[in-house]
């Protein structure tokens, strides 16, 4: 089994799309049971990708402990929209599992109404003092990476939005400029609770990959990822996640009756590069 781990490991890191549409193809206790079998930062890095109904009802059977983990551990816009979709009774259970931080942003999140901007957004991108130098602001930049996208939204002291810059415009600053004399204006902006229509249809995602999410007061409380749009307009019509790799798919398209031997021999075949996935073995 430990072989087998490693080469589920392995192949959640290189192939999470392929990964989860194999599981949303699974009984939802299977897929469990694989979910179960992950790491809980494997499992946080594979929970983007997969329907948060089917992640829903499958961490449900996952020990409380490892979901309410790999939920702490994934992006906090993600966990919010999983968490959303259980039930009562394990809502409130792994809320209270989850770390002190993930229950703060997962509890504001779930404030707003399902499938608004607010609800949607991410809570913990970085927005920066109108009052911050450009050199100082790329130092905190690198501090928190995990945090930061393509833009640098700068805010008020009151924390409302008052400019954007993009990463090489930050970069050809002078180092002791303030942001708030080179943030460009007006910024483009999405309320905390437009409806999934109007997200959907903003014409600023012509231009941008990524949207403030502000109150009604001006307050910037989070960012929109065109990549939630995405996965909001699929589920919306009901579709599957995306394939991304027609080889890959059919090496795992006999896991419908495979259980987590057969998901980790199909993974072997991929990574070895072998046309069909190994059989034989029960």
């Amino acid at each position: 089994m430990e072989l087998e781990s490693r080469l589920l490991n392995a192949f959640t890191d290189a192939h999470p799309a392929e990964v989860a549409r194999v599981l949303e193809s699974l009984p939802v206790a299977d897929a469990a049971e694989v979910m179960g079998d992950l790491p809980f930062d494997r499992l946080a890095q594979l929970l983007p990708w997969l329907a948060p109904t089917l992640a829903a009802r499958a961490l449900d059977l996952v020990e409380v402990s490892k979901a309410a983990a790999a939920l702490s551990a994934t992006r906090h816009d993600v966990a919010a929209t999983i968490i959303r979709a259980m039930g009562p009774e394990p809502r409130s259970r792994v809320i209270e599992s989850l770390s002190p931080a993930a229950r703060k942003a997962t509890k504001n999140l779930l404030r707003y109404s399902q499938d608004t901007a607010g609800a949607l957004m991410d809570p913990e991108a970085l927005a920066l003092a109108e009052s911050v130098s450009a050199g100082d602001a790329l130092n905190r930049l690198q501090r928190a990476a995990k945090h930061a996208l393509h833009y640098v939204y700068v805010v008020s002291e009151d924390q409302r939005l008052v400019g954007v810059l993009n990463s090489p415009e930050l970069m050809a600053a002078r180092r002791d400029q303030l942001l708030g004399l080179i943030a460009v204006r007006p910024v483009q902006s999405v309320s905390a609770r437009a409806s999934s229509q109007a997200i959907v249809a903003h014409p600023a995602w012509r231009r941008f990959h990524a949207l403030p999410v502000v109150e009604a007061d001006g307050r910037f409380v989070g960012v929109l990822r065109y990549s939630s749009i995405r996965k909001l307009e699929e589920r919306l019509l009901d579709t599957g996640v995306q394939d991304h790799g027609a080889q890959t798919a059919l090496a795992l398209g006999e896991l419908y009756s495979l259980g987590l031997r057969g998901l980790v021999e199909s993974a072997a075949a991929v990574l070895m590069g072998s046309s069909e996935p190994a059989r034989g073995r029960k």
